[in-house]
């Protein structure tokens, strides 16, 4: 347990790197419970837990391309974990849930949010590491995405987040870790409902971002009303990272069914 004042170690700053990845933006403060709980078990305060992460999001060019610019205190030693991230990608992000999961004493509970993201149902060991580390960057892409798209469905404008889906354009399981799989202009927010059809590819977008519906999807009420109604009609457009236009080639090549 390190000193309160003294220099972050690698692992500690990997369990900051986590709790960046799997919280959402706006909950990130000393007053949130992950943030006490990983603070407590390495004795440090939560505002500089807080601080910490904050000074890991200011090398995040995905805030900074938002406009968000984070802090302006990081160190040597956050510089080198994010270069780590950048360059690893999943590789780090199982390192930091390794990390977080297995080297710390938490006697603070963590949030009822957080335990469902690590799954305390999973076994131990790397496959469950492996699966916490998906569901933590399935989290942040999904976060970012709520954010892109002001919590609202870019098809049908619905705003229960309880319903609303990250969609990956280019799949997740081809997607590049590195490059493709956390990109935003690689996501839709969704509906369960239409999320589930553009992952089926009985819809897809265009370049100018219109909903194509398949030919395949035949023209009876429910299918009307849900799916065919859309057909032609453009998305709502994100605040920033609009969909590339390689990710909505490849949507439309090998998934979509015509």
């Amino acid at each position: 347990m390190a000193g309160r004042g003294s220099k972050w170690s690698r692992e500690e700053t990997l369990a900051a790197l986590f709790l960046y990845l799997a919280l959402p933006s706006k909950k990130v403060d000393d007053t949130n419970e992950d943030v006490q709980a990983l603070a407590k078990a390495i004795g440090r305060t939560p505002g500089a837990v807080a601080l910490k992460i904050w000074n890991l999001a200011s090398f995040d060019e995905r805030r900074r391309a938002r406009g968000k610019v984070g802090m302006t205190h990081a160190s040597k030693m956050d510089k080198m974990v994010w270069a780590e991230y950048s360059s690893a990608g999943d590789e780090l992000v199982e390192e930091a849930t390794e990390v977080f999961l297995n080297r710390f004493d938490f006697k603070e509970p963590l949030s009822d949010e957080l335990k469902e993201t690590i799954g305390f149902d999973l076994p131990e060991g790397k496959e469950r590491e492996a699966i916490v580390s998906m569901r933590v960057n399935q989290e942040f892409f999904r976060n970012t995405l709520l954010v892109n798209y002001d919590s609202r469905c870019c098809l049908t404008g619905l705003t229960n987040k309880a319903l609303l889906v990250a969609s990956h354009i280019k799949p997740w399981k081809v997607s590049d870790p590195k490059t493709e799989r956390l990109a935003p202009d690689n996501g839709l927010l969704l509906n369960a409902l239409h999320d589930k059809a553009f992952d089926r590819g009985l819809i897809t977008i265009t370049k100018d971002l219109k909903i194509v519906v398949s030919s395949v999807v035949e023209h009876e009420t429910p299918e009307d009303e849900y799916l065919w109604r859309y057909n032609g009609e453009p998305i709502t457009l994100p605040k920033r990272f609009a969909p590339r236009a390689e990710f909505i080639e490849y949507h439309n090549d090998m998934v979509f069914k015509g």
